[in-house]
Formats: structure tokens, C-alpha cells, sequence
């Protein structure tokens, strides 16, 4: 029996799978039946008529894939991902069951710790909290943090000279449309001297957040064949509510946004054969039918499914050391704890939040 890993360290306790192989294959083989029967949407065009070419059935903007393509990208996209810091060190290897650890983007808000008031975030909020990030070692890569409300425009340009100004670590970064997001590589680009370095030796990954496993919109699959085109890392994450855009029950909900993180990893191979893509698993998110919140630091929102990812042995990103509480007490810590736990003795690879 292996042990946990860390980028640094290796962890003298059990590994915890939550799912047999039996189980994983189940699950596959459902995820399959949903998209070669029910298919997705998508909304952009370039992406649809790869897809057609390589043999998916398509209906307007409604395609369904056949599991034969599925299976061809399963086997074709790299199972390990090298991240390096800016100065071209292999700092963050992403695969097996080894776990790195970065923070999360886009808080609208802080509790600031100077006068324990809760106001909206701004521009040196991110500034601090990359400071900070930088300077702790078992943090292994950034992410904005912060949405600085007193950035008026091109906000995803200044987080990133935020993040490579104060910070060499690798950076997972976060466009909220397609502007900006070309602007943002070309930087990253320059950061390490040329486009051919970034490709070798990638520093930033892209993270892709489609509306839902049924929906991917047109920003997102622009911002993916962009990647897959540079050849970039990213993260390709469709969420899914449980009881809103897919099924109540846990197996159901699993199946369907484990289609819709397939769509993503299809899409990349067809674009350029071996894109690097870390996968959020088998995760669907939680839904309070009475309050329609959506508990967030909860162990099975942020951790069901990771044995997925091992199943098919690609890398795995995942969720830790998050919490609903409102202010930095007890309940906050010990949801954090055990978020980070769970994902790390899962096997998480890219452990975010």
C-alpha cells in the first residue's frame, strides 16, 4: 500500500480510496452512455466542427459523442504534467497520488484581519495575499484570490502583473470571459523570455469554468483550444448542482459531470494531440433544496470522485481547505482541516481553495 504524498513530503499513513476500480468503471461506462445518448451543448462553432470530423453526431449545437472518441483521448492525453516556476525549476509535478496545494481566485470579499471588517476586496488584497503565498513553502502555486472591486477594467490583466510581480511560483489563472485572455498568455510568455519557453517549460495553467456539464459556452471552449493550440496546462471544471442542472442522486449527478469534464478533454486532444489537462473528477456540487445555497466545505463537495482520475490515471484537481463559515473560528478551521485532509489522502493532485 502506498503512502499520501506531497510535493515535498511523503505521508506515513493510509491512502482512502472512495470507490473501487468496479465502481470507477461503473461510473465511466454511465458517463459514456450520457454523452453517446444525451449528448451537451455547445456554443462555438470551430468547436463543434472538430468534433463533428472526428466522428460525433451533431444537431445544431447539440453533440453527442460516440465512446470510441472518449476512449482514444482518454489514452492519448498525458497521465503526468511538470509545472515550473518562473526561473524554468520543476516545482509542481502534477500525477500519481502526489498533492500540491495552492489558494483559491476571485473572493468578492475580506474579512480584513487589521479591523475584523468584512468589505469587498480590492487590488491590494491580492497584492498581500500573494505576498503571503510566496513566502510560505508549502504553498506550490497562486491564484488571484481576490476580485479587486476598484479595478475598473481588464481585472484579469492586473491580477496577473499582481501575481508575476510579487511571486515566481507557478500560476493558475482565471479569465472571466475571452477578453483578456490572449493578453494574459502573451504576458506569461514574456515572463519567461518566449513562447517556446512557456510551451517546455509551462508556469501557468488555465483554469476553464463552463456553466454546466450540459452547456459549454462559447468563452470557454475559445479560452480551450487556445491552450490546447500553446499547448498549456489547464484545468477544465464544468460545474454541476446536484437537484438543479443534473440529478439529485449522488451516482447520477457523479456520472454527469464526470461527461461533461470529458467534453473538455476531448475537445483539447482533437485540437492538439497530448494537450496536458487536469480534470476536476467526478464532482458535482451541493444544493440546499430549502435555502438554494450551495454548501461549499462540505468533504463530499469538494473530494467525490478523485478515484476517477486515478482511474484513468490523469491528473486530478480537487478542493481543501475550504469552509462556510463567516469568520476565521473554530467551524472554519476544522471544515478547512478536514477538507485538506480528505483531498490529500484521496490523492488529489492540485488541491485548490
Amino acid at each position: 500500500m502506498g503512502f499520501p504524498q506531497t510535493n515535498v513530503t511523503v505521508t506515513t499513513g493510509p491512502q482512502y480510496r472512495s470507490m473501487t476500480d468496479e465502481q470507477c468503471r461503473l461510473l465511466h461506462c454511465a458517463s459514456l452512455e450520457v454523452l453517446e445518448r444525451t449528448g451537451v451543448q455547445l456554443y462555438y462553432r470551430p468547436a463543434i466542427d472538430l468534433l463533428k470530423k472526428a466522428g460525433c453526431v451533431v444537431d445544431g449545437n447539440v453533440v453527442r459523442f460516440p465512446p470510441f472518441l472518449v476512449e482514444w483521448a482518454l489514452r492519448t492525453a498525458p497521465s503526468r504534467i511538470m509545472v515550473y516556476n518562473r526561473k524554468g525549476e520543476p516545482v509542481m509535478p502534477l500525477g500519481d497520488r502526489i498533492s500540491t496545494f495552492g489558494t483559491g481566485s476571485d473572493c468578492l470579499h475580506t474579512l480584513d484581519h487589521r479591523t475584523g471588517e468584512r468589505r469587498k476586496a480590492v487590488l491590494q488584497d491580492v497584492v498581500d495575499g500573494i505576498r503571503v503565498s510566496q513566502a510560505m513553502p508549502n504553498v506550490d502555486f497562486i491564484m488571484s484570490m481576490y476580485l479587486p472591486s476598484d479595478v475598473p477594467a481588464a481585472v484579469e490583466v492586473r491580477q496577473l502583473e499582481v501575481m508575476l510581480t510579487y511571486s515566481d511560483k507557478p500560476i493558475c489563472f482565471v479569465t472571466y470571459e475571452w477578453e483578456g485572455t490572449p493578453e494574459i498568455i502573451e504576458m506569461a510568455e514574456i515572463a519567461v523570455g518566449s513562447a517556446d519557453n512557456l510551451r517546455i517549460n509551462p508556469s501557468v495553467i488555465c483554469y476553464l469554468n463552463p456553466p454546466t456539464s450540459f452547456v459549454h459556452n462559447e468563452a470557454a471552449l475559445r479560452k480551450l483550444l487556445l491552450c490546447a493550440e500553446k499547448r498549456l496546462p489547464c484545468v477544465y471544471l464544468p460545474d454541476l448542482l446536484r437537484g438543479m442542472t443534473g440529478p439529485m442522486t449522488r451516482e447520477g449527478s457523479m456520472a454527469c459531470h464526470n461527461a461533461g469534464v470529458l467534453v473538455g478533454l476531448v475537445i483539447a486532444q482533437l485540437a492538439n494531440e497530448g494537450t496536458p489537462v487536469i480534470l476536476s473528477c467526478a464532482r458535482p456540487s451541493m444544493l440546499d433544496m430549502k435555502t438554494m445555497v450551495a454548501p461549499y466545505g462540505t468533504g463530499s463537495g469538494g473530494m467525490a470522485g478523485i478515484e476517477i482520475n486515478h482511474y484513468y490515471n490523469l491528473p486530478a484537481f480537487a478542493t481543501g481547505g475550504a469552509s462556510d463559515s463567516k469568520l476565521l473560528d473554530e467551524q472554519a478551521i476544522f471544515e478547512g482541516t478536514l477538507t485538506l485532509q480528505r483531498s490529500m489522502l484521496e490523492g488529489g493532485n492540485m488541491i485548490h481553495d
